[in-house]
């Protein structure tokens, strides 16, 4: 029998049903969206755009391998990556270091590879809270989370009103999971169907596609992009497609990574796609005209075509 995400003990299904019932007690065009837009009138031409994150339970080994940098990393990405699907520029950044008693060498690290990531995407670390909750967290144990604000011209912000018909999906690929599935990944491991190394494999620190993404907004090149996380290529793909048009994603496109084949295999086709992001940390939309130039400026990630948008009244994403 295969293990799926909502037996190990997360529930996507929990999850969207509360994503409905606040966006119907709040009222607001911003649930659902990747990040928050904030208008104010010292600034009309402008959105701020705020979003907040952390790593989930990946935490647990990243701490068990003492791989307390890519902590750091991945919680950058986490946000950045949320808020660039706006197209827009980061500009501060906050954390939240909460540990069962402080250890001084650790979070040393933490805050130092926070603050030098940050400063390849012109993001300042504007300050943050560290909590000692001994009565709350593990020994030997912290959790984190981040919040960024960023700046996006209101006639320049990625909409998914900009998504046409015959408009182009492509791919950038990912170092592995990032920092989604790993509740369902550190039980498969428990149970002996993942081993040791092939954990470690999946530790890699999350892709930041922050500067690749603000050249292509620069240029004018994308109409809309996805941040892969929980929900897989469909869930997080359907955010940024309009009513009456599907993205029609080829799965067989997807570069191979191994790791990925074998999370298929214990868990199964729908599962995998549903729980990981399986080699694709970004899904950029673009005119079949921008398409060279987009895969030239992103050729860090060696994007790939993906699929394509179609019209199709009964779905937003079609896995073919």
């Amino acid at each position: 029998m295969k293990i799926n995400y909502e037996q190990a003990g997360v529930s996507i299904a929990k999850a969207d049903t509360l994503t409905a019932l606040i966006q119907k007690e709040v009222k607001s065009e911003n649930i659902g969206m990747f990040a928050g837009i904030y208008e104010h009138p010292v600034l009309p031409d402008y959105y701020l755009v705020g979003c907040t994150d952390g790593v989930g339970t990946k935490i647990i080994p990243l701490i068990k391998y003492d791989l307390i940098e890519t902590v750091a990393i991945d919680l950058i990405a986490m946000n950045l990556n949320d808020m660039i699907c706006l197209g827009a520029a980061p500009l501060f950044f906050l954390d939240y270091f909460a540990t069962h008693s402080l250890d001084v060498e650790i979070t040393s690290r933490f805050i130092r590879t926070l603050k030098n990531e940050l400063s390849k995407y012109n993001c300042t670390l504007l300050g943050g809270e560290t909590a000692e909750l001994n009565d709350l967290v593990t020994k030997k144990h912290f959790d984190v989370g981040g919040f960024a604000v960023g700046l996006v011209k209101k006639d320049k912000m990625l909409r998914k009103e900009n998504v046409k018909e015959d408009d182009i999906v492509i791919g950038l690929k990912s170092s592995g999971p990032h920092s989604n599935g790993y509740t369902l990944i550190r039980k498969l491991h428990e149970q002996g169907l993942l081993t040791e190394e092939e954990l470690k494999e999946t530790l890699e620190p999350t892709c930041i596609y922050v500067n690749e993404i603000l050249k292509l907004c620069e240029g004018n090149l994308i109409k809309a992009c996805a941040h892969i996380t929980g929900g897989g290529i469909a869930g997080n793909l359907e955010r940024v497609i309009s009513d009456g048009l599907c993205a029609e994603i080829s799965v067989e496109n997807i570069p191979k990574k191994p790791i990925f084949k074998k999370l298929e295999d214990l868990v199964g086709f729908e599962e995998a796609y549903k729980t990981f992001n399986m080699g694709v940390g970004m899904c950029i939309i673009a005119s079949p005209d921008k398409v060279k130039r987009v895969i030239e400026i992103c050729k860090t990630y060696e994007p790939f075509i993906l699929g394509k948008i179609i019209s199709n009244i009964h779905k937003k994403v079609d896995l073919i």
